[in-house]
């Protein structure tokens, strides 16, 4: 099915045009029209395949062809994350581009009087993660009586970040006539709960498993976990890699990729929470531009990135989550264009790996990238470094103490001990 064939209004549908959105998705096929019909939807997709702009049309056609008051806050949607409503409501802004409906993203991390001003000069919708919505009803006089559309975007995400009671506290405050449609990549048991719990007769929609998915290659390669950042160091500059977003596990460990990759002469730049929202920001549109090879991300980027044809998705460490590693590689193979997703993988890896191949159903192919061979002698430089490790965890012993049956006093038998593994004697501080 087209978008022509939608029973939209002529400006959304021009919209459309203007976006180059021809043919529908199929989450688009299924959702708009039930939706348009004012039923509540459960809706199971995956990450790039057009879920925003299914519900986005669908609050904007409902707002045109009601009756009401222009600026008064009648849709609300919720994300769990910064990034996420900021590229909802950059969506929502180009849907309705043609018509007089006005949108905002309120979100937590930034100046809140700006986002209070405009909420003051009228709003249609309203994209807003919950704690600064709930900064602007408890502390600015934010109402929420007349909304009559709501969207909970990545529920799964949600339930995973405790917002739960916020979900429910926030359908409490609602026009007592709503729709609510809800969205999450992932059908778990939690989701399920709260689907019931909170949708009227719901409509379940599930486009996970059928059809043409997103077309992501997916490889591991096996490795000392020592040497993961030297590896993809070596890949980007042998493939010569321009745009890559690589996932780590921490802040901590992000920093420290950051500082190798700088050192390797790899322009790159960090993205994770403890960042301000403008950091993040600048780091995003540099990556998007291509003035940065690569981003060093934690998972606060796995959901609500769009980075149009990003080529490759490397997990540098394996999540905590499987179905963090399903969002993660999701940023690739988008809009129906193909990608690849690169998983690092050591032997304390392996536990991680099998959650995630249990997930997706499929073991997932091996490539041992030659010099990285597991078991293969280590480069002098990490021996070095494991010595060094070595002597730094060895208790310290005072003068006159006993080792090995013999005086360890100054200047007894000091270079037998400092002995490299390849034989050679080497001087250090002591």
């Amino acid at each position: 099915m087209n978008f022509d064939a939608l029973p939209l209004d002529p400006l959304l549908a021009q919209a459309a045009t203007a976006c180059g959105y021809e043919r529908l998705t199929q989450v688009q096929a299924k959702v708009i029209p039930s939706a348009l019909a004012g039923r509540d939807l459960m809706v199971c997709a995956q990450t790039g395949t057009g879920k925003t702009a299914a519900f986005s049309f669908v609050l904007l056609q409902r707002l045109l062809s009601q009756p009401r008051q222009q600026g008064q806050l009648s849709a609300l949607v919720l994300t769990p994350t910064r990034e996420l409503a900021i590229q909802v409501a950059e969506s929502i802004a180009r849907y309705s581009q043609f018509t007089q409906l006005t949108s905002l993203a309120v979100y937590g991390g930034a100046n809140i009087n700006p986002q209070r001003k405009a909420l003051a000069r009228g709003v249609d919708i309203l994209v807003a993660t919950p704690g600064r919505l709930f900064d602007l009803l408890g502390q600015h006089g934010l109402s929420l009586e007349a909304v009559e559309q709501l969207i909970v975007d990545e529920a799964d995400r949600m339930l995973d970040m405790g917002f739960v009671k916020d979900i429910e506290r926030t359908k409490r405050l609602l026009a007592h006539t709503h729709s609510t449609m809800l969205f999450s990549a992932t059908f778990t048991p939690e989701v399920k709960a709260l689907a019931t719990k909170m949708l009227d007769e719901p409509e379940w929609i599930n486009v996970t498993s059928s059809g043409k998915g997103p077309q992501i290659e997916q490889k591991v390669y096996p490795i000392d976990g020592r040497r993961k950042a030297e590896l993809l160091a070596e890949l980007i500059g042998r493939n010569n890699w321009q745009q890559v977003l690589v996932f780590v596990n921490t802040k901590e460990s992000a920093e420290r990729l950051h500082r190798e990759l700088k050192l390797d002469g790899i322009k790159n730049a960090v993205f994770h929470g403890d960042k301000t929202q403008g950091a993040r920001n600048r780091a995003l549109e540099q990556f998007k531009a291509g003035e940065l090879r690569v981003l060093v991300a934690t998972d606060v980027a796995a959901r609500g990135l769009d980075i149009a044809a990003l080529p490759l998705v490397i997990n540098l460490e394996l999540p905590d989550e499987p179905q963090d590693y399903v969002h993660r590689i999701g940023r690739t193979g988008r809009a129906g264009l193909s990608g690849i997703s690169i998983s690092l993988v050591a032997k304390q890896d392996e536990a991680a790996l099998a959650a995630v191949e249990a997930l997706i159903g499929k073991t997932l192919p091996r490539e041992v990238q030659p010099g990285y061979e597991l078991g293969a002698p280590l480069p002098q430089r990490y021996r070095e470094l494991d010595v060094a490790q070595h002597k730094a965890a060895q208790p310290k012993r005072g003068k006159g103490q006993k080792f090995g049956g013999q005086d360890n006093r100054r200047g007894q038998s000091r270079d037998k001990a400092r002995r490299s593994p390849n034989g050679k004697s080497f001087k250090g501080r002591r």
